[in-house]
């Protein structure tokens, strides 16, 4: 079956994006299975109106495998890159159990990490401690990395970490520290295998 998730909530941009054209709105419409895009009204734009973020989408957001909401949450997070906006979340995540729920976080490139609730009030602090990048200054571009092998040093299996009772994975590289945790030990193989595709390929 898989591990399965449901957000609730909204993604909100830092200041409206302006479509170019009408069809590019109906492409966004599209961009998503589970969020649909917030818009506000303006002038003297070729669609009449600019988008502001994303909210889940209700009505057809019943729960779902982890991967599809994973699929959506980057497609918005390179929408946002592409139109240089940044992504503040009043976003909430639930899972199988009732105690796998907290909200999320978006790091310094856009990317985005699932940070569980504590009995103390304290995950986001809990979740820096943990070296995320959510947290750190963004660093300089580095130069063009020498072509690696598949299989990249660099980027360490996802091990198991105990959060209290529960168990979450983690996976960490080198050149851009943790880039996983999760959860849901597949999901944290398939991130980390995309992680290398896109930034180590």
């Amino acid at each position: 079956m898989g591990y399965e998730l449901y957000y609730e909530g909204r993604i909100a941009f830092d200041r409206p994006v302006s479509l170019d054209r009408p069809d590019a709105e109906e492409h966004l419409c599209n961009l998503t299975r589970f969020f649909a895009p917030v818009f506000e009204q303006v002038e003297g734009t070729s669609t009449g109106r600019r988008v502001t973020g994303f909210e889940v989408d209700e009505e057809i957001a019943e729960d779902a495998k982890s991967l599809l909401w994973e699929e959506g949450l980057v497609a918005i997070a390179e929408f946002a890159r592409r139109h240089q906006v940044t992504l503040t979340p009043q976003l909430r995540w639930q899972g199988d159990r009732v105690e796998d729920r907290g909200h999320v976080v978006f790091d310094v490139h856009g990317d985005h990490h699932q940070v569980l609730d504590s009995d103390n009030n304290k995950a986001v602090e809990a979740h820096r401690q943990r070296s995320c990048t959510c947290y750190r200054d963004p660093a300089p571009d580095p130069m063009p990395a020498p072509a690696r092998v598949a299989a990249d040093p660099a980027v360490g299996p996802p091990t198991p970490v105990r959060n209290g009772h529960l168990t979450d994975y983690t996976a960490h590289c080198t050149d851009h520290g943790q880039i996983v945790f999760t959860p849901d030990e597949n999901l944290a193989r398939t991130l980390r295998n995309e992680h290398i595709a896109r930034h180590h390929g």
